[in-house]
Parts: structure tokens; sequence; C-alpha cells
């Protein structure tokens, strides 16, 4: 029988919560199984339902963007950009991405990458792009867990093997990665490396916050290289560091000869919008032409003014990455003297690095479906918005799933966050309970 918050949902949201029991069944597969379509993206659709109805947003992994006027502001110096954009022609693109474009960002790394190395692509795609090349059924891939869906789903929907290095921790203790975890996984600590198709990372990683020392980035490199793997890295959050002891590392791509950097414009530059991102990688590994390739099935080459728009923003880039660490500085603060008045409510770990955290309710036996009955009980009650993260990113519940991820990026976090310490006022929403 529901009780407490359950109690309360009608309608939409109590079949929400069935819709979710369904949506993790059928996004769940084998771990090697024949190619079909990918599951359903839950997170995704989470957001698709909740993100531009809730008012008070406190769970968001972006920070506040910029508006155009703000853009064009900071940018009005720039002579040559601003005349670019005022005769911007509206006709297609080159496939690759814009060759100005490709310039600017091979400039954000090391003096080994040029443009020839880049591919422009939507962010999501770039993940897309990068199962398709890299992965056939029967390869084995090893992925961070928990992880943003697209960077296991779509290679397991190809058929492909997925093994997970599971974060250590979680609950009342910090979850973090142990490398020596890894090379365990993959054979390299007893001597007997397995042939690896793909390592897929994130650092700075969503959801966690957690982080790498440069030392443990140097292991994972030598591990894969061990397997003969490529390393895709997911750095859309790269250059959100904010403790001194965890530096913004390498770019994957300048460390290792099979490495692939994934980046944007969405999280660190706060321009999501434009849905301008990037693949970049060594051109002699062969993998920027085969995604170039298959680019041509997907969005075939880039928007005009998202890719004049991203060029002048990359040539502001020191400006913007200022503003959204001080903007995440602001919301670390926030975040921190929230639950320095709420203990009851969860555990709490401020974040290594990111504009995200992961904080664990306090509660024994509290399931996926628990945490996600309450954060839709506490939007559809009070227009607050968590993200569940058990049934997000798909954590069994043996693992522990009462976790759930809070935002830091956003400029309004304070005010929200106080919304939310009102609501937890109402007995539903003082803690999460289970429901069944």
């Amino acid at each position: 029988m529901y009780t407490h918050v359950v109690a309360t949902l009608t309608g939409a949201a109590a079949a929400g919560i069935v819709a979710y029991l369904h949506l993790r069944r059928s996004s769940r597969r084998s771990s090697s199984a024949a190619p079909t379509n990918p599951g359903t993206f839950v997170l995704e659709r989470f957001f698709a339902e909740f993100e531009f109805n809730a008012k008070h947003q406190i769970c968001n992994s972006d920070v506040s963007a910029l508006s155009m006027k703000e853009l064009l502001a900071l940018c009005a110096e720039d002579v040559a950009s601003t005349r670019a954009w005022d005769d911007l022609s509206l006709g297609y693109t080159e496939s690759r991405g814009a060759p100005a474009l490709l310039a600017e960002i091979a400039s954000c790394y090391g003096p080994s990458i040029s443009a020839e190395d880049v591919l422009e692509c939507v962010p999501a795609e770039g993940i897309l792009l990068s199962a398709q090349a890299l992965v056939q059924q029967g390869d084995e891939i090893v992925v961070q867990w928990p992880a943003y869906q697209s960077l296991f789903e779509i290679a397991r929907s190809r058929g492909a093997r997925v093994r997970k290095w599971t974060a250590r921790g979680g609950g009342a203790a910090r979850l973090y990665f142990d490398v020596d975890d890894l090379a365990a996984l993959c054979g390299v600590a007893a001597g007997e490396p397995k042939p690896i198709r793909a390592f897929v990372i994130n650092f700075p990683h969503n959801p966690t916050g957690a982080h790498l020392t440069a030392a443990e980035q140097v292991r994972i490199v030598s591990i894969a290289r061990a397997c003969g793997a490529f390393v895709l890295s997911d750095e859309m959050y790269r250059g959100l560091e904010h403790t001194a002891s965890h530096p913004t590392l390498p770019a994957m791509c300048d460390v290792y000869e099979k490495g692939i950097s994934l980046a944007g414009m969405s999280k660190v530059f706060a321009l999501p919008g434009l849905r301008v991102g990037w693949l970049v990688s060594p051109l002699a590994n062969g993998f920027i032409e085969e995604c170039s390739r298959l680019k041509d099935y997907t969005t075939i080459c880039g928007s005009a003014p998202s890719e004049a728009l991203a060029l002048m923003a990359l040539r502001q880039r020191d400006a913007l990455l200022a503003r959204s660490r001080r903007i995440i500085a602001d919301g670390l603060a926030a975040v921190d003297a929230f639950f320095g008045r709420q203990p009851q409510l969860a555990h709490y770990h401020p974040p290594m690095a990111g504009p995200i955290c992961y904080p664990c309710f306090k509660g024994d036996g509290l399931s996926a479906a628990d945490v996600m009955a309450y954060a839709r009980g506490l939007v559809g009650a009070k227009g607050v918005l968590i993200l569940p993260g058990g049934a997000c990113y798909e954590v069994d519940d043996a693992q522990g799933t009462a976790h759930f991820r809070l935002g830091l990026g956003r400029v309004d976090i304070a005010d929200s966050l106080h919304v939310y310490e009102q609501a937890l006022t109402d007995p539903r929403f003082t803690t999460c309970r289970k429901v069944a």
C-alpha cells in the first residue's frame, strides 16, 4: 500500500511512477545481446516532463545561460567576429565544421592538436557517433558507473558487453573511483589484459562530482594501452574544477594516442542553446575520419549561426570560464549552507569538481521508486525539481539508490533552496520515505 508521498499523487503524477517502472525495465538489457534500438533515456524523459515547467530547479548540470545580448556585448570589441556575424550567410556549412571554429577549438588543446583532429558536432551526437565508430556486436567496453545513460546505452544496444567500473562509497560515504578496481576489471592487475574496445570515462564526473588526480589519469592511460583500448573521455565539465587538490587535468586527446575528448559549449561556457560540441582525437588513429563519414547520416553539417556564435564565444573563453566558476562557487556555498542547516535530510559531500553534487537521502531500504515518488511529489506540490539518482542513472537497489542530484550552476540556486527548505516543513517532504 502506498503511504505518505504517494498518497498525495493522483492522475498524471501517480501514472508517472508506473511509467518510470516501465521505462526502467525497458531501458535495461542484457550486457551482451543482438543489436537493437537503445532503451528509453530515463533521465532525458524525466527532464522532458519537468524541465520547462518546474519553477524552482535545483538539479541542473549546466550554468545559467548567457542571453544573446550578453554574448554580443562580451564580444563587442572583436570587430572581425561581429562583422562576420553581421554578414553571415544562412547557407549550408562545411561538414567537419567551419574552418575558423575548428582552428579555435584546436587552440584549446596542446600543441600536437590541429584543426584536422577536430570534428564539430552536437554534443549528444558526438556520443552517438563515437559508439557507432568504435563498437560492434560482441565488443567489450568499460564504463564508469553510474553514468549518463547514452555513454553506455548506445554501445549496449549495438550488442557490446558493458563492464562497469563502479564507484566505491555511497550512502554516508563519499563516492569515488578506485583505479585499482579498473586495473582488476580489465585483467591488467593480474598481468592478463583483456581485449577491451573502449574505456568510457567522465571527469569531472556526472553525477557524483568525483575527479581524478594527475597520477590516476596516467594510470588509466597505461591500463587502456595495455588493453589496446580507445578512451572516450567525456570532458563536458573540464575546466569547472574548484579545489586545489584536483586541478584541471590534460585532455585525453593530448595524453594518449587513442584518446578521444568530447566537449562543447553547453556546460563550461554556459551556451547550451547553441548545440555546438566537438570530438578531438589524433587523426592518425582513424577515429575522426570514421565519425566524419558517419556524420553524413546524422546532422550532415552544423548551424551557421551557432558556429559563428560559438567562435565568438571561444575567443572570449577566459571571461566565460571565469563567469561559470564564479556562479558555481556561489552555488556551492549555498548548497553547503543548506545541508548545514538541514543535516537530517541527507548525507552530503561537496563535489571535488564540476557543477553538480550527489547527496543521499537518509533512511533505510530506500529504493529507486521511493526517490522517484518523492521527486515527483515535490515538483508537483511545491514546484521544486530534484533529479532521482537511482532511476536516472540505472543504479540497482543493492548498490544504493537513495542518491539524488543537485546543481550548483544556476544564479537563483540560493532562492530555490530556500523554497525547498520551506517545503521540508510539510510532513510529506520532510524526508524521503518508503512508498510501498
